[in-house]
């Protein structure tokens, strides 16, 4: 069998990995569908202002692809979504984009072992190969509040900003406190009127230590490539550390809470503000966020943390608990992603007929996050149970990339039309993980988080290092699948 004909959902990291990884390997043989008509995933659609990423910029970028000239030592929205335009233009993966082709379903033809992938504009694609690279993070998660969709003002969730409405001088509520939140609040707070900031659960917050990188630096790393390398690995050895307290030894975390109290105590000097804000949960439960403007924002005369819940929105005005009515002009949803459930509306189906919201009916499972039991040759990257809590995903993504370019090369060199994860190795492999996850600050520091499914369990964290999720994606072990010819 020749190089598998592929097709590549998104264009995002996880996409242009794949892309770039399957050239380089020689197969050149796939398509990539965008729903949008730019690329860039979760890096195009976030332009709220403040939009940057926590991880820093050395450690979140290829391993291949090192960028000497990073302008921060964490970059901004705008850097991150030119720096995958840079890689799709520098390694000639453009003429492999169709962009406008946002998928609506994926289904296997046992007879011909393709996948047949239709989009909502009525066309359809082939492929013995299926990569979804769509990622959990693109899916808003909306608040069920009434009288919602009786709001007259403006409101947009964080990810879909409008940037045509001019927030000077409005009133605005913010709902939500995770990681969006905490870049835009300190980004408009000085820009409106007033600023609400409704908070179910205070976030854990450590100081971001981030600075510009100096053009000396710039050209040092341009001279002498190892050198960044070497903070490349500096980053990634001090972040695999923090494993240690959410994964072995959740023990560790009350002395990381100490610390971050006294940042607290700092930062918020107001001692009704410091209750609200001081969170009531494990360090590391939910992801541990980084700001160092954040604090000092809530602290401004113009912003109001309210803690009280949301019983209903009017026309004009938000409506808490305690029956105070709250006037504003808009709202912002920083709410988050329906990362850990099936998504709404996508239609996969497998062997027999089989659907994979069926099969996720008790939350998403997978074979190394990347592969399901009846769904031959379709490989998610970022799938269930690989997200992580404390370092950078495009190692994750790279990880599950060189597994899926195995797979790839071991179908054309077995002369095989399709290979499928065999159901006690995927069971063996979550009974292994669910039981993991028991132990680790995700599931016993006290909070409800996105990483989990309504019903509790954890279909999001990776339980260990990530260098260990790395050796086992390395290649594809032949025994855990079946074959066909």
């Amino acid at each position: 069998m020749a190089a598998p004909s592929i097709i590549i959902i998104g264009t995002g990291f996880a996409g242009v990995c794949a892309a770039i990884r399957l050239k380089q390997a020689g197969i050149d043989t796939f398509t990539i569908l965008e729903r949008s008509s730019d690329v860039g995933g979760t890096w195009r659609d976030n332009t709220y202002p403040g939009a940057a990423c926590d991880v820093a910029s050395h450690l979140y970028s290829f391993s291949f692809e090192p960028n000497p000239d990073w302008s921060n030592q964490f970059s901004g929205q705008k850097e991150i979504h030119e720096y995958i335009k840079h890689c799709i233009a520098k390694y000639g993966i453009g003429k492999h984009i169709q962009f406008n082709q946002n998928v609506s379903s994926s289904v296997f033809n046992e007879a011909t072992g393709q996948w047949r992938v239709s989009t909502t504009n009525g066309e359809a694609h082939q492929a013995n190969v299926l990569i979804n690279g769509m990622g959990p993070l693109n899916r808003p998660s909306l608040p069920n509040i009434e009288g919602l969709k009786d709001f007259e003002g403006a409101m947009f969730h964080s990810s879909e900003w409008d940037h045509t409405y001019d927030i000077h001088n409005k009133r605005v509520a913010v709902i939500g406190t995770g990681a969006s939140a905490i870049q835009i609040v300190p980004a408009i707070a000085d820009k409106v009127a007033h600023l609400d900031l409704y908070q179910r659960t205070a976030p854990w917050i450590i100081p971001k230590h981030d600075k510009p990188i100096s053009e000396r630096t710039h050209r040092l790393f341009r001279m002498f490539p190892f050198l960044q390398k070497l903070q490349r690995a500096q980053f990634y050895f001090i972040n695999e550390l923090t494993v240690i307290m959410l994964v072995t030894k959740p023990s560790l975390a009350k002395h990381l809470e100490k610390l971050v109290l006294k940042f607290i105590g700092y930062k918020v000097r107001d001692p009704e503000l410091r209750k609200k804000v001081t969170p009531d949960f494990t360090i590391g439960c939910k992801r541990i966020l980084l700001s160092n403007n954040y604090y000092p924002a809530l602290s401004k005369p113009n912003v109001e943390v309210v803690t009280d819940s949301i019983v209903r929105v009017e026309k004009d005005a938000i409506v808490t608990a305690n029956n105070e009515r709250r006037q504003v002009d808009a709202i912002i949803l920083s709410t988050g992603f329906e990362a850990s459930e099936y998504p709404k509306g996508f239609v996969v189906k497998g062997l027999q007929g089989k659907s994979l919201e069926e099969a996720w009916k008790d939350g998403p499972e997978a074979y190394l996050g990347t592969v399901v039991t009846d769904f031959p040759n379709l490989f998610f990257i970022i799938g269930p149970n690989t997200g992580l809590g404390h370092t950078s995903m495009i190692y994750m993504i790279e990880s599950q990339v060189n597994f899926i370019v195995d797979s790839v090369k071991k179908l054309a060199a077995k002369k095989a039309s399709w290979m499928n994860v065999k159901p006690e190795v995927q069971t063996r492999y979550n009974a292994e993980l669910q039981a993991k996850l028991k132990t680790t600050v995700w599931q016993s520091g006290g909070c409800k988080s996105w990483y989990q499914t309504k019903s509790g369990k954890n279909t999001a964290i990776w339980p260990g290092f990530t260098f260990t999720f790395r050796n086992r994606t390395k290649r594809v072990n032949e025994r855990d699948f079946e074959w066909k010819a």
